[in-house]
């Protein structure tokens, strides 16, 4: 057994065995695991925090935009080592957004997009860099019937991953993941020693695999060129390049999650932080996005990593989610997530960063 399937073997077994529905995180651990997903994709070992028997999982997606590769809201995003609660100002009055401008503004964006990508020559390699602060946790209990009844903590994990992929991209690509500092206590309620954090094996190392295959005994398989696989061109060669007809496929990619305008965003998201998506279908990607119900524009710039750009956002009661879109030249910058006013995690105030994760990609000679 890999250290993936492990991991999501804990993860299945915590979420059998305690009722309590991993609401904060339901999108990030259904799009890794469902079997109607890409299979087994890089950003499929997530590290999971595995804690003592009877404690539960709390993976809450949380990354920090800085370099491109594998749910946001005000000004300047949070960094690994900047505040996890949004500062005055930051917040967003996403009630007061309108979806009209959301739309204008993904279109604009669309409209100055490259009309080609920075080829990889044969025997070069893209780098994709993403450079996040993630969070994580345990709990204890169940939170079905009363919120207030769940006990547990949650930590800042800040982590660097890095992926080559040769021009060739059946040939043998390389991850390496690593952890850039010490995690930080959001907080809980229980003590840091009784929701005490530590890293699982996935969290750091190198991993080489052909086609991007770094857990070749997990399942589903992961199988070079397939169509469903968008770490493979032919899944991009064979989406539309129509506006509608790409929302259209967003809702069928996303319908054994029922469709919603979460699960379609969130998809649309992690497609993006591939950082593989050619140019001429990323124009019509951003369209897409703004047909999806609830999508509005964040007031005033978004920052992340030093880049600034539009924030587009979706949120519900559970938790914020932004991406962020260079207005110059229709680059996806990254993403962030942020707490909202009725978390199962009662220890999260409303508008903590949860997750915020900037994305970069570069040509370069060689691997590692």
């Amino acid at each position: 057994m890999t250290d993936l399937d492990e991991a999501l073997a804990l993860l299945h077994k915590d979420d059998r065995e305690n009722p309590r529905s991993l609401r904060d995180v339901r999108t990030k651990v259904l799009e890794a695991a469902s079997d109607n997903v890409i299979p087994l994709r890089r950003r499929r070992f997530m590290p999971v925090a595995v804690a003592a028997a009877a404690v539960a999982v709390v993976a809450a997606g949380v990354v920090v935009v800085q370099a491109n590769d594998a749910a946001p809201q005000a000004p300047p995003l949070a960094g690994p080592t900047s505040s996890t609660t949004a500062p005055v100002g930051e917040e967003r009055a996403v009630s007061r957004m309108s979806l009209v401008s959301a739309k204008d503004a993904l279109t604009a964006a669309a409209s100055r997009i490259k009309t080609a990508d920075q080829p990889v020559p044969p025997g070069k390699y893209r780098l994709i860099t993403e450079t996040g602060t993630y969070a994580r946790g345990v709990t204890f209990g169940s939170s079905v019937d009363n919120p207030q009844a769940l006990k547990g903590g949650t930590w800042m994990l800040p982590q660097t991953t890095k992926t080559w992929i040769p021009s060739d991209v059946t040939g043998e690509w390389l991850n390496r993941r690593t952890v850039t500092g010490e995690p930080k206590w959001l907080g809980g309620n229980v003590s840091q020693q009784e929701a005490a954090f530590r890293p699982s094996d996935t969290d750091t190392g190198e991993r080489r695999g052909v086609c991007g295959d770094f857990f070749p005994k997990s399942l589903p398989k992961k199988v070079c060129g397939d169509p469903g696989d968008w770490d493979s061109p032919a899944f991009y060669a064979k989406l539309p390049r129509d506006p509608q007809a790409l929302y259209d496929w967003l809702r069928t990619f996303t319908g054994p999650k029922g469709s919603t305008p979460q699960a379609m965003f969130h998809t649309a998201t992690e497609i993006l932080r591939a950082g593989l998506m050619p140019a001429d279908l990323r124009a019509e990607w951003y369209r897409a996005i703004a047909k999806i119900d609830g999508v509005v524009l964040s007031e005033g710039k978004a920052t992340i990593d030093g880049r600034t750009g539009v924030g587009i956002t979706l949120a519900d009661t559970l938790q914020r989610t932004e991406l962020v879109i260079d207005e110059e030249k229709g680059d996806f910058i990254g993403e962030r997530t942020l707490v909202g006013p009725e978390t199962d995690e009662t220890w999260l105030p409303e508008g903590t960063v949860t997750m915020s994760v900037a994305i970069t990609s570069t040509v370069v000679d060689s691997i590692g």
